[in-house]
C-alpha cells in the first residue's frame, strides 16, 4: 500500500484531481483576458489557418475574440446573442445563443464539473511544469470528438486542442493571463457598424 502511494506521488496529480483542480479555479473566477494564438486545420481539405488576437471573457457566457492578424475579426456574446463581423466583409452573422457555448464557456461557467461531462486522462508531452488533460464526452458530441486541455502550475489552462467528429482540429494557446480584472459589461456590447449586411447565423 505505501508502495502504490509512493508511486502515484511521484507520478504527480491523477487526471480526476486536475479536473476538480480546475472546476475549483473556475467557480471562483469572474472574468480574465489573454492573448492567444489559434492554429485551425481543416479535416477535409488539410489546410492550416494561423491567427493571432485577445480574448476577453466574463462570466456568464460573455466573451469578446479580438482577432488582429492576419486579418481583424470581432466575436462578440453578450451571453445572450453573438456577433461575428470581418470588417473587410462588411459582413456580421448574427446567432440567439441556446445553452452551451462551446468548451471555452463551459470551463469557465464553474456550473458543471468537468468530471460530470467527460471522462478524463493524462496525456504525455506536456511543456515543463504543466498537466495534459484528454477529455472525452460522455454523450456522443458533433463539435467534440476528444479535447486536450494543458494546464500550468497555477491551474491555468494554456491550450485547448479541440477534435471534431469530421477531424477538424482547433487549437488555442493562451499567454499573458490576467484574472479578475473587473471587466465591465459594455465590453461585451456590440454596435452593428452601418451600411454591413446583417445574416442570421
Amino acid at each position: 500500500m505505501l508502495g502504490a502511494s509512493l508511486t502515484a506521488t511521484a507520478q504527480g496529480p491523477s487526471a480526476e484531481a486536475v479536473a476538480r483542480r480546475l472546476d475549483q479555479r473556475h467557480r471562483t473566477l469572474r472574468d480574465l483576458t489573454a492573448r492567444f494564438v489559434q492554429t485551425y486545420r481543416s479535416g477535409a481539405l488539410g489546410r492550416e489557418v494561423v491567427e493571432r488576437g485577445v480574448v476577453s471573457i466574463k462570466r456568464p457566457g460573455r466573451m469578446l475574440w479580438e482577432y488582429k492578424s492576419p486579418e481583424k475579426k470581432l466575436y462578440v456574446s453578450d451571453g445572450t446573442t453573438s456577433y461575428f463581423y470581418v470588417p473587410a466583409d462588411r459582413q456580421v452573422i448574427v446567432r440567439e445563443q441556446q445553452g452551451d457555448q462551446g468548451l471555452a464557456v463551459f470551463l469557465l461557467s464553474g456550473r458543471e464539473g468537468i468530471l460530470d461531462r467527460f471522462e478524463v486522462s493524462l496525456d504525455p508531452g506536456a511543456a515543463a511544469g504543466r498537466v495534459r488533460l484528454r477529455l472525452s464526452p460522455k454523450q456522443p458530441d458533433p463539435d467534440l470528438e476528444w479535447a486536450q486541455l494543458e494546464v500550468d502550475a497555477s491551474d491555468r489552462i494554456r491550450s485547448v486542442h479541440i477534435v471534431d467528429a469530421q477531424g477538424n482540429r482547433s487549437r488555442f494557446d493562451f499567454d499573458e493571463i490576467k484574472d479578475n480584472l473587473g471587466l465591465k459589461d459594455s465590453l461585451f456590447h456590440f454596435e452593428i457598424p452601418r451600411g454591413v449586411e446583417l445574416v442570421s447565423g
